[in-house]
């Protein structure tokens, strides 16, 4: 195994569990207790990881509480430039007749505005804010699932959402976020709209997050997805550079 692979499962594992052990690592690695040390050595120059006695820890673990949760109104409002940018961004990877999937949020919704030259397009969504202003663009067929509507968000939950999500092949997916971390990965206020974020991103061959820097470090109650789940993340200029160089290992593109 390379050096800088056994890196990167060290660093995954630090980020899930706080902490190593050298003596461990060792033994699931199958190299010298020598080798582990230098690697954590070699980690602790470029990341936020103390070298203890016998292993290493996190410096900064994620103590923020859980982020509350933000209807659409104060969404669009908050961090409008930064959305503004990430949108244009995405809407710069859609080709004319592609079908897109949109899951929900603001900088999702400010995507449509940047897609006239894009069309025709298919539009699949599970908000019902997205939609609406989907249906007003001439040359877009708006798919959207039936099902419960949740006020706060304007996204449909349920089983059926999900199952009507999975019936189509959908060529990019571009997902808003609530909070990202490093340890988590993708997390989300809301148990019930988890199960239709999933299939969106099963169902989608390229598959990215929009989100503006506010929602990196940030904790939420429910999982989402794994960051090895999505192939990119577009990104504003405040980008945290811890993030891009876990993004860069561990291939995944930052726009």
């Amino acid at each position: 195994m390379l050096s800088a692979d056994r890196q990167r499962i060290i660093l995954d594992q630090l980020y899930e569990k706080g902490s190593v052990k050298v003596s461990e690592l060792s033994q699931e690695l199958g190299v010298h207790e020598e080798t582990i040390r230098r690697d954590l050595k070699a980690l602790a120059q470029k990341w936020s990881i103390d070298i203890v006695y016998g292993g290493a820890v996190l410096k900064h673990q994620i103590t923020t509480p859980a982020v509350p949760e933000i209807n659409m109104q104060i969404k669009r409002s908050k961090n409008y430039e930064e959305k503004q940018l990430v949108a244009k961004k995405a809407s710069a990877l859609i080709e004319p007749g592609e079908t897109i999937g949109l899951n929900s949020g603001s900088t999702v919704e400010y995507i449509l505005d940047y897609i006239g030259d894009k069309k025709p397009l298919n539009i699949i969504t599970l908000n019902v804010h997205i939609a609406s202003k989907a249906l007003l663009l001439d040359g877009v067929d708006v798919y959207i699932p039936g099902g419960k509507l949740r006020s706060k968000s304007g996204s449909v939950i349920g089983t059926e959402a999900a199952e009507f999500i999975r019936s189509f092949t959908i060529d990019k997916c571009f997902c808003g976020v609530s909070a990202v971390n490093l340890s988590k990965g993708i997390c989300h206020p809301n148990f019930e709209e988890i199960a239709g974020n999933k299939a969106m991103v099963a169902a989608s061959r390229q598959r990215y997050i929009v989100s503006d820097s506010s929602k990196m470090n940030q904790n939420a109650p429910f999982k989402m997805i794994d960051l090895s789940d999505v192939g990119g993340f577009i990104v504003d200029t405040h980008f945290p550079e811890e993030y891009r160089e876990y993004m860069e290992l561990h291939g995944i593109a930052v726009i």
